[in-house]
């Protein structure tokens, strides 16, 4: 993964979009964050749409939902 500072906010947007997608079918462990890439990504999914990941780390929260 290329560090933090030289990703677009296309790319972090793309990436937390995988990450997201992942996260809505099963996949919730083991995540780097695309933000310090140091931290893990802690997800909690609610009903199948609804989603939160943050960084063990940085301590960064993403919200998103796909519906």
């Amino acid at each position: 993964m290329m560090e933090p500072d030289k990703l677009s906010p296309e790319d972090l947007q793309s990436i937390l979009w995988d990450i997201t997608e992942e996260c809505i079918n099963g996949r919730t462990e083991g995540h780097k964050c695309p933000f310090c890439t140091e931290g893990s990504l802690v997800c909690t999914v609610v009903e199948g749409v609804s989603i939160r990941l943050e960084c063990e780390g940085c301590r960064k929260v993403f919200d998103g939902r796909i519906g």
